[in-house]
């Protein structure tokens, strides 16, 4: 499954490389990163906060995700996990963003069956049905199908590209500020 959701983007890998030493990150991170277990909050929109970032860090591993802010079109369902090493005088960062969520299965799998139902519906009951189902029928049922399972997919593949950037911007920012 994940290999697929590699494929189609929604699961992104990402390695960066920082001139800082591990505990200086550490401290860094913690520094802009609010302590949080990244489970449902609700009004989280309303908390104040200055940091952009809420997740939590321990000895080589961390994981994150952006604060959700109150009318922020930036839809951020992307989650980073990431593991971390120190080389020499180099951090090296290997992060997973995973955008794509478990409940998104039920979502899908209930469109799908919807949407076959629906088709299949119309074209075994015709028999029954003195007038059939008008031709033009057929091509707006799949163009409103694709349409619905397309946008959803499109968020999150935006979300995911998103947070890669940002993430890779934000780090490098830690850093080099003093």
């Amino acid at each position: 499954m994940n290999n697929f959701l590699r494929k189609i983007h929604l699961i992104k890998d990402l390695t960066i490389q920082l001139p800082v030493s591990k505990t200086d990150f550490i401290q860094k991170f913690r520094m802009h990163v609010d302590e949080s277990n990244l489970g449902y909050v609700p009004f989280e929109v309303f908390q104040s906060s200055t940091n952009e970032y809420k997740g939590n860090i321990e000895n080589n591993f961390f994981e994150l995700k952006k604060r959700k802010k109150l009318f922020d079109t930036n839809y951020s369902f992307a989650k980073v996990t990431g593991h971390f090493a120190e080389d020499n005088s180099q951090l090296n960062i290997n992060a997973e963003i995973n955008g794509f969520k478990k409940r998104m299965i039920l979502f899908l799998g209930i469109m799908i069956i919807f949407y076959s139902l629906f088709i299949f519906g119309s074209l075994f009951f015709v028999d029954n049905n003195p007038s059939p189902a008008p031709f033009f029928f057929f091509p707006f049922i799949l163009i409103h199908m694709s349409v619905m399972l397309g946008i959803p997919y499109f968020i999150i593949r935006r979300s995911v590209k998103r947070m890669a950037y940002d993430l890779e911007r934000d780090f490098h920012y830690w850093v080099t500020k003093n």
